[in-house]
């Protein structure tokens, strides 16, 4: 953490914000611990997701054991989520400030996530035991009903005692530092910052701990008590070896985050390092729900058959109970043409294409980021937005070039729904990244002296990130409804990418539902956004044409202008391509449409910018001398 920021040093001051320290004490490091830390989350995600996955879709994991490890991956995902996104914006704008509600609001999510995996890990370990003890009642004991019970009593128990507890500490006054040397709102670094007497919040800190800590531990104590004792009177080794398999990994998973958490918050005060204390809160924060799947993947004969079982299925055609409709397992993107001589000459276009994209969109990043000239919000959000035109097109070209070279066309069914999901999310960011470009440009001519203040760089990075975050879910809950659908007709997709119009026209049965999903995501991610940019611009040119002088409404307009020739060429071709009557589609208007907002975009957006900019211009002319 910079000298800068300072200790408020009134005696009863109330805390707005406080500082993060985080890893800043290694400066160094700060890119490579970024790296890491954004590995590990999404080896999280995807470990656990893929855990959550088969859990659901493999008959043979339809059991109790494997409904409380979906739950309990569940619970990981949500725990590291809480922690790694905000450590991760930390170490990238090297501003650790979090105010004094965002602190409570984190520290209290910990504590009751914290508090659910102890509860589950008993649950898991109770299950065991009547599994393993009790196995001709099994099916009775643990009924559905009794374990979405036991999982909701995990969930709901701890709610009010968190609460409570985050409450108690954060009325406490804090004078003095407000730095935390943590990488987040823990309950020990708190308490060092408050004044007076805090015990008794470290009294209820103890008997918080001993509650949903210490009493569920002890119940997954005696429960393996009973479980060890039991598999020992088996006769068999192989009974033994078969019985013990089925706990291993849950008993790894206790022994990993009971280990660090009763060591992080049961050891003596005067032992407490601030360096340890961060290395602890580590391993059971992120390095536990990362190990998870991997345990439960290696130590589990179960899982392994079952993840081995998925891949599989997605390479083959089953019939259904009608013997007409078929799962598509694979599809057939057509393309453009079928003339030969032309596959060539397409490849050699769209491969320039591509490069050309790719090396124009990179210059501007590189530029964006190397010349202070351009150090300003408006150019931090085109550089983002270059970022995404690479990322956009690449989902779909390099395919595209592939099957245009190998003349093989052939797409799997998760091949295409990932390419769909992909490109239908990276289109809504688009379209929600070019209205907040708008708003900054309407800041910028309407409020010129609030400017700096109100588009400061927290903000800036705020609204990237949830441009890029905010479509996430409802696109892949799109995705996952469509590709659910039954295909019964032909399997050749007229399209050169899995787009949602020509994959709906495969599908039999009542495909009403995911029209009327297509139509909402369209409103809410295309005209919602657009509406704003005409809100924007209206104001701008209103503001514009108010100036004295031609002189600076020439020079207002031209800040805004490349932007609004990017707006009109993307939205207007998706706007046609997604909201016009469906009697009107036909495949080749779709296909060029297509190509406008998905190629034609990416390659004219550095373009404009560049010859429609002055500073971009300067700036590149001063990056070609260097």
């Amino acid at each position: 953490m910079k000298s800068k920021l300072k200790a408020q040093e009134s005696n009863h001051t109330t805390m707005k914000e406080f500082f993060l320290v985080g890893f800043s004490d290694v400066p160094n490091l700060q890119w490579i611990l970024f790296g890491i830390f954004l590995v590990i989350y999404l080896i999280i995600l995807m470990g656990n997701g893929i855990i959550i996955l088969i859990t659901r879709v493999d008959t043979t994991l339809q059991k109790p054991m494997y409904f409380f490890l979906g739950n309990f991956s569940f619970l990981e995902i949500c725990y590291v989520t809480t922690t790694v996104p905000r450590m991760l914006r930390d170490i990238w704008t090297k501003k650790g400030s979090i105010s004094f509600l965002g602190c409570a609001t984190q520290m209290c999510f910990v504590l009751i996530f914290g508090g659910t995996e102890c509860l589950l890990l008993a649950v898991m370990a109770y299950d065991r035991y009547v599994a393993i003890c009790n196995p001709l009642h099994y099916p009775l004991v643990m009924n559905h009903r009794v374990c979405v019970q036991l999982v909701a009593g995990s969930w709901i128990s701890g709610l009010p005692f968190e609460i409570g507890q985050t409450g108690q500490i954060f009325s406490l006054s804090f004078c003095g530092s407000n730095i935390i040397n943590h990488f987040f709102c823990d309950i020990p670094p708190i308490l060092k910052l408050a004044c007076g007497d805090t015990f008794v919040n470290e009294m209820l800190v103890y008997i918080v701990a001993v509650v949903f800590f210490m009493v569920p531990f002890m119940l997954i104590v005696t429960s393996y008590g009973k479980i060890i004792t039991n598999i020992l009177k088996l006769s068999s080794v192989k009974g033994r070896a078969k019985a013990f398999s089925t706990c291993s990994s849950h008993l790894t998973v206790i022994v990993l985050f009971y280990g660090t958490a009763a060591v992080t918050y049961f050891r003596p005060k005067p032992n407490q390092t601030k360096a340890l204390g961060k290395l602890l809160s580590l391993f059971y924060t992120i390095l536990t729900p990362m190990m998870n799947p991997i345990i439960y993947t290696l130590r589990n004969k179960d899982v392994m058959v079952a993840l081995k079982k998925l891949l599989p299925k997605l390479m083959k055609q089953e019939k259904s109970e009608d013997g007409n409709q078929t799962e598509q397992i694979e599809f057939v993107l057509l393309g453009f043409t079928d003339s030969s001589l032309l596959q060539w000459f397409l490849f050699g276009l769209f491969l320039m294409i591509y490069i050309i994209i790719v090396l124009n969109n990179g210059t501007i990043v590189l530029i964006s980021k190397l010349d202070p000239a351009l150090h300003s919000p408006m150019y931090f959000f085109l550089a983002n937005f270059s970022i995404l035109e690479i990322c956009f097109v690449t989902v779909t070209l390099p395919k595209m070039l592939m099957n245009l070279g190998t003349q093989r066309r052939r797409i799997s069914l998760l091949a295409c729904a990932t390419q769909m999901c992909f490109f239908i999310t990276l289109g809504a960011t688009e379209c929600l990244l070019l209205t907040v470009m708008a708003y900054d440009r309407y800041v910028a001519i309407c409020n010129p002296l609030h400017y700096p203040l109100v588009m400061n760089h927290r903000v800036c990075v705020q609204l990237v990130a949830g441009s890029w975050i905010t479509g996430i879910p409802f696109q892949i809950v799109q995705t996952y409804k469509l590709f659910s659908l039954p295909f019964c007709h032909s399997k050749h997709i007229d399209h050169f990418c899995c787009d949602i119009p020509p994959i709906l026209k495969l599908a039999c049965g009542d495909t009403f539902i995911n029209e009327m999903l297509l139509y909402i995501a369209a409103i809410l991610f295309v005209t919602i956004p657009f509406l704003l940019i005409l809100g924007s611009y209206s104001k701008i040119i209103s503001t514009i044409l108010k100036l004295p002088s031609a002189t600076s409404q020439t020079k207002a307009f031209s800040t805004c202008s490349s932007h609004l020739m990017v707006v009109v060429l993307f939205f207007g071709s998706g706007v046609i391509t997604y909201l016009r009557p469906k009697t009107s589609h036909t495949e080749g208007i779709d296909k060029i449409l297509s190509l406008f907002y998905t190629t034609l975009t990416p390659i004219f957006n550095p373009l404009i910018y560049s010859l429609r900019n002055k500073d971009v211009t300067m700036a590149l002319r001063k990056f070609l001398y260097k």
